[in-house]
């Protein structure tokens, strides 16, 4: 699963190039930022191997900031990168948190 957590995080960091919204300063780095933490936790856990649950968590974490970063950071009414950062990070936190609620840690 960390595979699929990984690759959401790298759309991400490239979504603000792709969907046009990098000149959006709050919304670039919110991009930027947790979708190189969710890749760098995601490259940790499949390096690793071990049966530990701090980098689901972290990942869960990760999605739920993007979930609510638009609102936050004051881009929520940017259409594009709002739908980004809400579908990602949904995905991101979806992904984790299923991992982390069937105790299926070590099945990918």
């Amino acid at each position: 699963m960390y595979w699929i957590t990984g690759i959401l995080g790298l759309a991400f960091v490239l979504a603000p190039y792709v969907l046009g919204y990098s000149n959006i300063t709050a919304a670039l780095w919110t991009s930027i930022l947790i979708g190189g933490a969710t890749i760098v936790v995601s490259w940790i856990e499949g390096a690793q191997r071990d049966r530990e649950q701090w980098e689901y968590w972290t990942a869960a974490v990760l999605g739920v900031v993007a979930i609510v970063a638009p609102f936050i950071f004051g881009f929520g009414e940017q259409a594009a990168a709002t739908w980004t950062s809400v579908v990602v990070g949904g995905l991101i936190a979806l992904f984790a948190g299923s991992k982390l609620t069937t105790g299926q840690w070590r099945s990918t």
